[in-house]
């Protein structure tokens, strides 16, 4: 049975940066900085085939869904299905609600039949699914195979199987 992954991007593939803004419309490039979890997805998209991935993330609306694509290696950008969040488009308003809100509507209108949650925000998790959340709040080598493993964990218990590792 396919699964979906809610990922944010800040400080857990990437490093955070600071919001410095050029000019009063559009941030700075982000920082393409991968931290360890961005090498250990790979493995996971490899062992779940069917997982598709939603991005969540307030990179979205500042610099385009696509151009949140280019950032994600193709092995992990081909796994995405969407975002939470709408991209850049001048036509597109600005969401006003907190990620927490924006992924629950996300949760409630794609309807996955089983999902993890990656973020390293806390108030970006719907309580109601903690349990099939990943918080990452250390970026070390060590944290991020920890992080992996949980993921994988999540994972093979909403499939009812694992694979070898």
């Amino acid at each position: 049975m396919s699964s979906t992954m809610y990922l944010g991007l800040e400080g857990v593939l990437f490093a955070r940066h600071s919001a410095v803004r050029i000019s009063r419309s559009r941030p700075e490039r982000p920082s393409a900085l991968p931290l360890p979890l961005l090498h250990r997805l790979p493995r996971i998209t490899d062992e779940y085939p069917d997982l598709t991935i939603v991005i969540n993330s307030w990179l979205v609306p500042d610099y385009g869904y696509r151009g949140v694509l280019n950032l994600l290696p193709a092995s992990i950008a081909g796994k995405v299905v969407g975002a939470t969040m709408q991209g850049n488009r001048s036509h597109h308003r600005l969401p006003t609600l907190p990620r927490v809100d924006i992924l629950r509507a996300d949760i409630k209108r794609r309807n996955p039949p089983h999902l993890v949650i990656v973020d390293s925000c806390s108030s970006a998790i719907p309580y109601e699914y903690l349990p099939q959340a990943v918080l990452v709040n250390d970026t070390s080598e060590v944290a991020a195979s920890q992080n992996a493993e949980t993921i994988l964990d999540i994972l093979s218990g909403a499939t009812g199987s694992h694979s070898t590792r």
